[in-house]
């Protein structure tokens, strides 16, 4: 079995006592924090750096040093919702793009007052006339384009990946640059499997719980071995 790498050892031990503090509450120096674990500075200083990177503490300015975030509530989204767009949202931009004339529709996700997510679904103009004029921002995007241009979509096929939010994402999700998120993406076809749009959601790992069905095991048809 492979050794567990000293700064992920050093991170366990930092969780364990950051569990134990309420919010806002300065957190030990790395010295101490160095001391206390048997471990190097380095290595507590990486491990630091990574719950910085995920929100779990954050860093004061000038020689305040770091205190525990602030734990907010958590959001747990299905697959259907995030497809069939959530029910409060923060902006939307519809924008052609390039000489095909590509309709991208982009929104941030928001619970309350607080971005959790941004979905971006690109649609071929040549598709949906007139679809920048007419578009309501109020309505969710499938339900428009089902009730104007009579869409039926079929089965979706959606792949999930990690990912370090990029300055503009970060932006958007008032998080900072390369924080871990998760990319959501799927190209959905209508039922005669004809192309109708491309999309990813990018979700903040710290505010979202995606939470998916799967069948029962009864429900599994097994292969004959007789």
């Amino acid at each position: 079995m492979p050794a567990i790498p000293r700064y992920y050892q050093a991170k366990t031990k930092l969780l364990e006592l950051l569990g134990e503090l309420p919010d806002n509450t300065p957190f030990p120096p790395e010295r101490e924090l160095s001391g206390l674990f048997g471990m190097s500075r380095t290595t507590i200083r990486k491990a630091l750096d990574e719950l910085v990177l995920e929100g779990k503490l954050i860093r004061r300015a000038g020689r305040q040093g770091t205190a525990v975030a602030p734990r907010q509530q958590v959001h747990r989204l299905s697959l259907d919702s995030l497809v069939q767009d959530l029910a409060t949202r923060e902006s939307v931009v519809v924008r052609s793009i390039g000489a095909q004339d590509v309709i991208n529709v982009e929104s941030v996700l928001v619970r309350g007052d607080e971005p959790i997510g941004v979905r971006s679904t690109y649609l071929r103009a040549s598709q949906f006339p007139g679809f920048a004029e007419l578009y309501n921002r109020d309505t969710p995007l499938r339900r428009f384009l089902a009730d104007r241009y009579k869409i039926r979509f079929g089965e979706l096929h959606p792949w999930c990946t990690t990912a370090l939010a990029t300055p503009r994402l970060a932006g958007l999700l008032d998080v900072r640059p390369a924080t871990p998120v998760l990319s959501i993406s799927w190209m959905a076809h209508d039922f005669r499997g004809v192309p109708i749009e491309r999309s990813w959601v990018v979700l903040r790992g710290d505010r979202a719980h995606l939470t998916m069905h799967l069948p029962r095991a009864d429900h599994v048809v097994r292969r004959s071995t007789a």
